[in-house]
């Protein structure tokens, strides 16, 4: 990196010194370099015993540069191939965050709207007591306690953007076998809201049902079902799915698990693609699963301009921009910020230049789109103790991406 902030640098030098406007454009990406540099970090992390599998794919400018997997479905199981069903966890947000946002370019809503334009019922909501630590209080049963009224009304944008208040689902309180985006949001707005709207920011998965029952109002069709009709089948994501078929399932990797020095493969909960969510559970924060070819679709859409690869225009550019632009109630002092459904690079610092966006998921998926260098990348692996934002395996991919670029210049 030192390396091309000097060539930046040099560049600026030329422009001065001959009076010319070279303008670096990009790096391109020594594609041998780079999966060397991806196969020796994952074969190390398999041989240490972090690892088991793993599938990255890189395109830039339109080409793909790096498809390859490693290691294997689980410990014990047959070698790691191309056609391998992840549990994506929060990169299902990304997916919900375009969806309300096609809603909003065929004018069913407007992303600035107030939620009690399509929900009332969250017309009189409460910000959560707050215990000696500052922390929400919760009763005997874990569930936030009433507190003063809130001034703000939720906005739809904030539902995507972890600025909105809304809380988390508890199974248990929603009743697990009948939860569904509609009983989820319903729930959530009986409950306090963990700050006020756009005063602060909390993860959250449960504003994403929120927002993915304002989708359905909005467009009278199930959400799993408008995903699948407005998104995956328009780019031809046919393993992207809230409930896996019996041939998905059996494509299904194990999820990894590495303690005191000892590999073992976890079991999630029977017939649970997250966590103990049912699958009838379309839980739009957390419930997909995908497969890395999938998911590269999607993520190619992005970076072209919001177009599927045939030209059918999923996502309008104006809306793109709203996406992977930080809302203006983030205001974090790092170098990240959230836009709908995506963290955003907004200054140095981070191993990823300033304009890229993307996300993680908690079994370790993760993918990102750089404008600039016109690059997007997927990493699929499914582990339970290497997960999330910020996890080893993601930071070492960017890592090996970042490091393989060449130094190029476009008059």
């Amino acid at each position: 990196m030192k390396i091309l902030l000097y060539l930046n640098s040099l560049v600026m030098f030329i422009n001065s010194i001959l009076g010319i406007n070279l303008v670096p454009r990009g790096y391109a990406v020594n594609a041998e370099k780079a999966e060397s540099a991806i196969t020796a970090s994952a074969e190390k992390r398999i041989q240490a015993g972090t690892l088991t599998g793993a599938h990255a794919i890189v395109y830039q400018n339109g080409k793909q540069i790096i498809n390859k997997a490693f290691g294997l479905y689980e410990i014990g199981g047959k070698a790691l191939d191309g056609n391998a069903v992840y549990r994506i966890a929060s990169m299902t947000k990304p997916i919900t965050a375009v969806a309300l946002l096609i809603e909003h370019d065929r004018g069913h809503l407007n992303i600035y709207d107030s939620l009690t334009k399509y929900m009332p019922e969250f017309g009189e909501m409460y910000v959560s007591a707050k215990d000696e630590k500052g922390n929400p209080a919760t009763d005997e049963k874990g569930l936030m306690i009433k507190g003063e009224k809130a001034k703000n009304e939720i906005k739809l944008y904030q539902l995507v953007s972890h600025v909105s208040g809304v809380g988390d689902i508890n199974l248990g309180a929603v009743g697990k076998e009948n939860c569904t985006c509609k009983t989820a949001a319903e729930w959530l707005a009986t409950q306090p809201l963990v700050f006020e709207p756009g005063s602060s920011q909390q993860y959250s998965t449960g504003a994403f049902d929120v927002a993915a029952r304002v989708i359905e109002i909005t467009s009278g069709m199930e959400f799993s079902e408008y995903i699948k009709v407005n998104i995956f089948d328009k780019l031809g994501m046919k393993d992207t799915t809230f409930e896996p078929n019996e041939d998905q399932w059996a494509r299904m990797v194990g999820i990894h698990n590495f303690a005191n020095g000892k590999v073992f493969n976890e079991s999630g909960a029977p017939g649970c693609v997250f966590g103990a969510f049912p699958v009838t559970y379309h839980a739009a924060g957390a419930a997909l699963a995908s497969t890395a070819d999938d998911y590269m679709k999607f993520a190619l859409m992005l970076l072209n301009g919001g177009k599927a690869e045939d030209g059918t225009v999923i996502l309008s550019e104006e809306s793109l921009k709203l996406m992977s632009a930080p809302v203006s109630d983030d205001k974090r002092s790092d170098n990240t910020r959230w836009g709908l459904g995506v963290r955003v690079i907004v200054k140095p610092g981070n191993t990823l230049p300033t304009g890229c966006f993307g996300w993680s998921g908690a079994y370790g998926t993760h993918f990102w789109i750089d404008p600039v260098n016109k690059i997007a990348a997927v990493y699929m692996k499914n582990s339970s103790f290497d997960g999330g934002a910020g996890n080893q395996s993601a930071n070492e991919f960017e890592k090996d991406i970042m490091n393989s670029f060449m130094f190029r210049i476009i008059k």
